[in-house]
């Protein structure tokens, strides 16, 4: 499902200019314009962690991200926008009597670049829809530990027999994280710039933690998965 996803994503990104373009008001009639403004909102995170030694349940991390807009708007209906954002992931484990009895939460700071495809379509003639895709790239700031209570510490024995300590004492190892955003929306246009609230989705192509199986690293897969509501303030410069 989420490979059908990103190919689905992908696909509106590459096509999107073609399928907006047959509408909206002649082509003689448009004036490129540039907007700034800043965006804020919160985040739901969860890792995509797989292995074969143990299972980490977990419940989505609600958070904060916030940071600056640019967009420009080249054409009917098209155009492109990038983000410079400081935003919180992580995640938040899922206590239970059977699979995990610790509880256990980790947020990690990144600042994010995402650099994606505009594509809106006139719902009125102050209202639009609006989508974004295309990827992104990030770099871990910093974490910390807002919850931190073991009982099991999940040491695997059989298969790390030189594993001092277990994933919950491992730090973030790749700085640089990269992925596919995507999200969608409406803008309210207005006298005074323009008002975007969406929904947003973040899937991550990296991992946070080494995932080399000589060494008997814990995670064959550990990506960042991001949920977001946002909310934007833009002006507007026409050209």
């Amino acid at each position: 499902m989420k490979r059908v996803g990103i190919i689905v994503l992908f696909m509106v990104f590459c096509c999107g200019e073609q399928a907006f373009s047959q509408t909206g008001p002649p082509a003689n009639s448009f004036v490129p314009e540039w907007s700034y403004g800043f965006n804020g909102g919160i985040t739901l995170s969860r890792i995509g962690f797989n292995s074969i030694f143990l299972r980490v349940p977990q419940d989505l991390l609600q958070q904060y991200s916030g940071g600056i807009t640019v967009r420009y708007i080249s054409e009917n209906h098209f155009g492109i926008l990038g983000e410079l954002n400081y935003s919180l992931r992580g995640w938040k484990e899922r206590k239970d009597d059977t699979v995990n009895v610790n509880s256990y939460t980790r947020s990690i700071a990144y600042l994010e670049l995402p650099l994606m495809t505009h594509i809106y379509y006139n719902l009125g003639k102050r209202v639009r829809f609006v989508f974004n895709a295309g990827p992104q790239v990030c770099y871990y700031l910093s974490e910390r530990e807002p919850v931190k209570i073991i009982i099991d510490p999940k040491l695997d024995i059989i298969n790390n027999p030189n594993q001092a300590v277990s994933y919950y004492d491992t730090p973030v190892q790749h700085s640089f994280d990269y992925g596919l955003k995507g999200t969608i929306g409406l803008e309210f246009r207005t006298g005074a710039g323009s008002f975007v609230l969406d929904g947003r989705y973040y899937y991550g192509l990296s991992d946070i933690f080494s995932n080399q199986r000589q060494k008997h690293d814990w995670f064959d897969a550990s990506h960042n998965q991001v949920i977001g509501v946002n909310l934007t303030y833009l002006f507007h410069i026409k050209k």
